[in-house]
């Protein structure tokens, strides 16, 4: 996507970060501002790819994605914390799982998903992304082969505003409605969304009041970047 950018993090020396697969580490910048953004890739990937990957989208005008974007260059020292957050597969369920993403909050369920993949998990799973266009979905074509590979797997891709040049004979509407055109009776399943909060605050709503989902097992991280929650990055 012409407006999302696929990082990564080398950790000093040869260290390795422990974490859940779908946490999240925090930017350290100048003047004490923290940025936010989720591993996309699940932990046991280090011991073969060293490093973090991260999915930024740019923001006009943002200072962290102005500068990523921008003025960062490969080597460049940056400080992180983490990792934070409670956004992970409860591995203690065997309810099949909804995943619900909205632009780069596909980050942390790519991360998921690669954990159920190396963990052998089959519980079935479906994905739903959405974008606003095709192009949005800016892994998609990893997404088709990660189904190849997982029959327990399925992927609904989403997009709200495709115009006539984009050919898009997909699925089309607001990604978290789409999960209940499918799905009436939500309520022996666990949701795991992840992107802009009005999204991912739509759908906590919704798939308890209008498909019974139980409140706790909906899983939530709607943060994503610091421009979903002030309008900048």
């Amino acid at each position: 996507s012409p407006d999302v950018m696929i990082i990564r993090l080398q950790l000093p020396a040869s260290d390795m970060l422990k974490y859940h697969a779908g946490q999240y580490v925090e930017f350290l910048l100048a003047g004490g501002d923290r940025r936010s953004y989720s591993m996309a890739n699940a932990p046991h990937t280090q011991t073969e790819k060293p490093g973090l990957e991260l999915h930024i989208r740019y923001m006009a005008g943002g200072k962290f994605t102005e500068h990523v974007f921008g003025a960062m260059k490969e080597k460049e020292i940056l400080r992180i914390e983490g990792p934070y957050g409670s956004f992970f597969l409860r591995e203690d369920s065997d309810k099949p799982l909804v995943l619900l993403a909205s632009g780069t909050g596909f980050a942390p369920l790519k991360a998921l998903i690669e954990h159920m993949q190396y963990k052998n998990i089959t519980r079935p799973a479906v994905l739903y992304w959405g974008g606003r266009r095709p192009a949005d979905l800016y892994m998609n074509d990893w997404m088709l082969a990660r189904v190849a590979e997982m029959p327990h797997l399925r992927y609904i891709p989403v997009v709200s505003d495709a115009r006539p040049e984009d050919h898009w004979t997909g699925r089309t509407g607001f990604v978290h409605k789409a999960v209940l055109e499918d799905f009436s009776d939500l309520s022996g399943h666990q949701v795991y969304a992840c992107g802009a909060p009005i999204v991912v605050e739509s759908a906590r709503d919704e798939y308890s009041a209008l498909a019974g989902l139980p409140p706790e097992e909906f899983f939530a991280d709607s943060f994503t970047t610091q421009a979903d929650k002030a309008g900048t990055a």
